[in-house]
């Protein structure tokens, strides 16, 4: 208890001076004003005036806001009216005129189409400091209390209390936490019921094929080439590796196969959680080919127009950036240190000698695991490998091969109504067509569809082989989904519902402004990985992260860039590798993210015994890519590739150093 009130005290006292830092209100509504319209769908077909009234030192700041929302390229002038106090944007050469006016309030704002005077199209409350409370509380309430369930709870309420507050009361409150989060924007939403879904599906066929000896019959097959500790801990790594093309996918697959290994090998599920989590989405961030890779591309390069590049030139200028994604590139060199030394520190070092008995007890008992009845194979049933293995092959391949037929369909879709760069991508095809089919694809779905084949598959060959009832079925999946209903459903629906809080709130955006005038050209990338670190960390996502932050920064960093030694282009390549890279880091340490809660549900790992076993080598991973390689490339231009070398260096003598054998207190005793 007294370290997690020294955790909660140093992190409120690190935290306390975001409150007396005062964000730029003229800032603050730009911001407001891009967002919005970039997320827009107004009917554009010839001119666009935007009512917007600026004092003369504003111009410039929501010209710039403009051209980044509306996506315009720098040799496109974008005049300003005075006498009217209205912007005109030009698009193409047809003649309609659409009107817009921006409009205040003292916290929101408020955008009105074509005149309309009875209702406006967008409305969004503007961020202030009390925005960062419900996250904060959230987190901190978390560590404190490891409650996960309640921490989230209260977060979100206060967040939904902020939200009413001053023009609404109970029943406001009410409509906008049941109606308008938990209902409209999660439980009708195809991307969360289809995730929730694919837990629960996935779930099922490991409880079924572990029933009919399939999981038993893998670890037999594992056993002769994971014999020790690392050899287990290394088939979790290199499966992470390999399963690159969807983060979730490889959790959910990684953690529920690798299990019994780790139990048999008396290993924590602690330890299996931090090699699910950072095999996840770094693998799937800097893969060539991934769901991520279309995501992360889909943020800025829309963007790049505003830059005098094209938004074609999006997955070149993302392969440009891999040798500076040092967050991500060096979590994977820190587990691969980690389970090669065979060495660990902090609260995962407890954890493992807990789980070895080597501690003090000696007791052997793994206090991250969660504490649940859990299933074993039914008795008399013949361990055979093929009886797990088929089904999570066909989960793993059918996945990658829906998401393949999904994006296609999506692709032909679009070239058939005309899209240009859809018929451009079909024509060039190779690797054009893949990056485009992935961008295009519902994974999601995809993800889901293949679990669902897995269950039918194993509940078909413990039929066939006579090796289960229905009946037997069906409770073994019922079993597998209740299991995961509190430490999972719950959690993730909370953890959604506290980012919805925050978009609500204008948390995001708050502190994106916040940090904002902290920005100087050498000093831009380190500050961007920071302000997305604690963008992600308070809100729990990542892709939210990086879809607030790269349409600010493509011109930001472009317009700096060429004032520095760096230029444009590289600041720009450094600054959209430091966002993402912030974005996964932060994401990686929240509580409220939902791939932690993903990585520690598959695991079968106690929430918040993993967030807080992992945030110690995440931390000291974020460390050497700050000091090791952001810094020297940003103040001194070094080449990425020695800042890697270097940092990868480092990572394994603090391992070897600062590490402790989790094993040796057992190894003496014998």
């Amino acid at each position: 208890m007294r370290a997690r009130l020294l955790f909660t005290a140093v992190f409120a006292l690190l935290c306390l001076p975001l409150f007396f830092m005062q964000a730029n209100h003229q800032q603050l509504r730009a911001q407001a004003v891009q967002a919005k319209l970039a997320a827009a769908d107004f009917p554009l077909a010839g001119t666009l005036n935007v009512h917007w009234p600026s004092a003369a030192d504003e111009i410039d700041l929501h010209r710039d806001a403009l051209r980044s929302a509306t996506r315009l390229s720098l040799d496109v002038e974008i005049p300003f009216d005075a006498s009217s106090g209205e912007f005109s944007l030009r698009f193409g050469t047809g003649e309609e005129v659409t009107r817009l006016a921006v409009r205040f309030t003292s916290s929101r704002l408020e955008i009105w189409q074509d005149g309309d005077v009875e209702t406006p199209s967008i409305t969004t409350r503007l961020g202030s400091r009390w925005a960062l409370l419900p996250p904060l509380l959230a987190i901190l309430l978390a560590f404190l209390t490891r409650r996960t369930l309640l921490s989230l709870s209260c977060g979100v309420l206060l967040g939904v209390g902020i939200a009413v507050a001053g023009s609404g009361g109970v029943t406001d409150f009410l409509i906008l936490l049941f109606h308008d989060i938990l209902w409209v924007q999660i439980l009708s939403d195809s991307f969360h019921l289809y995730i929730l879904g694919f837990v629960i599906l996935l779930s099922s066929t490991v409880a079924i094929i572990t029933r009919m000896g399939g999981i038993d019959g893998m670890v037999f097959r594992l056993v002769k080439f994971a014999h020790s500790s690392r050899s287990v801990q290394a088939v979790a790594y290199f499966l992470g590796l390999a399963i690159f093309f969807d983060d979730y996918a490889n959790t959910i697959v990684v953690g529920n196969s690798c299990g019994p290994l780790f139990d048999r090998q008396k290993i924590s599920r602690a330890k299996l959680a931090y090699i699910v989590d950072s095999t996840a989405a770094p693998v799937a961030g800097v893969a060539l080919l991934s769901t991520w890779v279309a995501y992360q591309i889909s943020t800025f390069a829309p963007q790049l127009p505003t830059v005098g590049m094209k938004a074609s030139d999006g997955y070149g200028l993302f392969l440009e950036t891999i040798p500076y994604r040092f967050y991500c590139l060096f979590a994977i060199m820190m587990v691969a240190a980690i389970i090669w030394l065979q060495r660990d520190f902090g609260p995962m070092l407890a954890a493992e000698r807990a789980a070895a008995g080597s501690d003090e007890d000696g007791d052997g008992v793994d206090a991250s695991a969660i504490d649940d009845q859990r299933l074993e194979a039914k008795p008399g049933v013949k361990a055979r490998a093929r009886n797990g293995v088929l089904p999570l092959l066909v989960m793993i391949f059918g996945t990658a091969a829906l998401i393949y037929w999904y994006g296609a369909q999506a692709v032909h879709a679009l070239a058939a109504s005309g899209d240009v760069s859809a018929m451009e991508s079909m024509q060039a095809g190779g690797g054009t067509w893949l990056r485009a089919v992935l961008g295009a694809s519902d994974s999601t779905k995809a993800i889901f569809m293949g679990s669902l084949a897995a269950l039918i598959l194993a509940a078909f060959m413990a039929l066939w082989q006579r090796l289960l009832s229905a009946q037997e079925i069906i409770k073994a999946g019922s079993s597998g989904a209740k299991a995961l209903f509190k430490d999972a459903v719950l959690v993730l629906i909370l953890a959604w519902s506290i980012g919805k809080v925050c978009d609500e709130v204008g948390t995001a955006n708050y502190l994106v402004v916040l940090f904002q005038d902290l920005m100087s050209p050498q000093w831009l990338p380190i500050i961007l990985f920071i302000t997305a670190c604690f963008i992600a960390f308070a809100t729990g996502s990542s892709w939210t992260t990086m879809a607030i932050l790269q349409p600010n920064v493509v011109l930001l960093a472009y317009q700096l860039g060429e004032q520095s030694a760096l230029g444009g282009h590289q600041l720009l390549i450094l600054s959209i590798g430091a966002v993402l890279e912030g974005a996964i880091f932060g994401d990686h340490c929240s509580p409220i993210s939902d791939t932690t809660v993903l990585s520690s549900t598959a695991s079968r790992c106690k929430h918040i015994e993993h967030v807080r076993t992992q945030a110690p080598y995440a931390l000291v991973t974020a460390f050497v890519a700050i000091c090791a390689a952001y810094l020297p490339v940003a103040l001194w231009g070094a080449n990425p590739f020695v800042c890697l070398g270097i940092g990868a260096l480092l990572l394994i003598l603090i391992v070897r150093f600062v590490g402790r054998n989790p094993r040796a207190a057992q190894v003496a005793v014998h």
